[in-house]
């Protein structure tokens, strides 16, 4: 039988997860007069906004608790999107990117240190209880993604985004119920102690790693639809691909406890996981077709098993008392990233093309993961010195 707070933390993420808008929310944008520079601009606002707030709210989540956290990020998300369906001025748009980002924000963290701590306290296995996580945010955003390409088509864009943030908003009544076990705080932590943590090079290593994966991620979430209208795909039919690229996403986040051993080697799957992802960006750029879409799906596959690998590498490094706010820094830097890279992209994009702007990214993504791999490397290589000395003292 199914624990009922567990149960509660699955419905939660349904809902939040249940975005109609994921399909569309480019090309509304697009509908109402921007282009696809102003569009970067505006995603600037929105990772800007999570730069400037992921620590404080990941700090916040630490002390108010994981529950609260997940219902604050419902309400402010919820309304953030309602405000973007409703306001089509720039500022006014860019105001519901705030609140989107802020709400984005508190949930990243607060979600995933539940997970964890829920897995851990009642013996369950983490990559298990998240990657079901995982899936069933995927089945609902695949789901949603399906019947917004469908209902934007027969009703319009607009009443598409305004019953995604009512369905947010909805959310944040299963976070009530959720239970969280007791953490106990005996003393206050400052940002030395974050840095204490981050500047350890195995967790470092780990935090590159998921700031490219999930650099990627942000910018094909921008990249693709926009790409398969180029390829003069009708909306509703994006939306199909989209149902399947989110869906296998899902399927791949469910079976990562299982097929975990392909990870094993942490040197050999960073250096497997980081060339196939390229290889799913570099491909699209060159060619414009049904080889071009497999290899765009195979790009979510990759992120929806590897990602929770790499979570489950950070978690284990951390303790609760700074959890939300060590993961917080992922968030902030891949977000400050993304906006430093989305307005040349976007600019790119319109002045020489998608898919010479696609190319560019693959190098930009191979640069930073690569960075992350030989932290790594100088990581192993710092432990078997101290190794070394350790055994040569008398």
């Amino acid at each position: 039988m199914l624990n009922r707070n567990l149960k509660n933390i699955y419905v939660y993420t349904f809902l939040y997860s249940f975005l109609l808008l994921n399909p569309i929310w480019v090309l509304y944008l697009l509908h109402i007069g921007y282009d696809l520079f102003l569009i970067t601009i505006l995603d600037v606002v929105y990772f800007l906004t999570i730069v400037l707030t992921s620590i404080p709210m990941g700090r916040i989540t630490d002390s108010i608790g994981r529950r609260n956290a997940l219902f604050i990020s419902s309400i402010v998300t919820g309304v953030g999107i309602i405000l973007f369906g409703l306001l089509t001025s720039f500022i006014g748009i860019a105001f519901s990117y705030i609140l989107w980002g802020v709400g984005g924000a508190i949930n990243s963290s607060a979600l995933e240190s539940i997970s964890y701590e829920y897995s851990t306290g009642h013996n369950l296995k983490y990559l298990e209880v998240f990657g079901i996580i995982n899936f069933i945010s995927a089945i609902s955003l695949a789901t949603a993604s399906i019947l917004g390409g469908i209902l934007g088509s027969l009703e319009g864009l607009k009443i598409v985004i305004v019953v995604t943030g009512i369905t947010v908003l909805l959310s944040s009544l299963y976070t009530v119920n959720i239970r969280e076990r007791k953490r106990v705080n005996p003393v206050r932590r400052g940002s030395h102690d974050l840095m204490n943590y981050v500047r350890d090079r195995r967790v470092m290593s780990l935090i590159i790693l998921r700031i490219a994966f999930v650099l990627n991620f942000n910018m094909m979430l921008i990249f693709k639809q926009p790409y398969y209208k180029e390829m003069g795909i009708a909306t509703a039919i994006i939306g199909v691909i989209f149902f399947v690229d989110v869906f296998l996403r899902g399927v791949s986040s469910l079976f990562t406890q299982r097929l975990s051993f392909i990870a094993k080697n942490k040197f050999f799957s960073m250096l497997f996981f980081t060339s196939f992802t390229f290889f799913t960006i570099y491909i699209p750029g060159l060619l414009q077709n049904g080889i071009s879409i497999l290899f765009l799906i195979l790009n979510s596959v990759i992120f929806g098993f590897y990602t929770n690998i790499l979570s489950e590498e950070v978690n284990v490094q951390i303790p609760s008392q700074v959890r939300a706010t060590v993961l917080s820094v992922i968030l902030l830097v891949s977000s400050l990233l993304t906006a430093m890279a989305e307005p040349f992209l976007g600019y790119s994009a319109t002045v020489i093309g998608l898919k010479t702007t696609m190319l560019i990214f693959s190098f930009i993504f191979l640069a930073v993961a690569t960075f992350g791999i030989f932290i790594y490397i100088q990581g192993k290589d710092m432990e078997k010195f101290r190794l070394s000395i350790g055994r040569a003292r008398p």
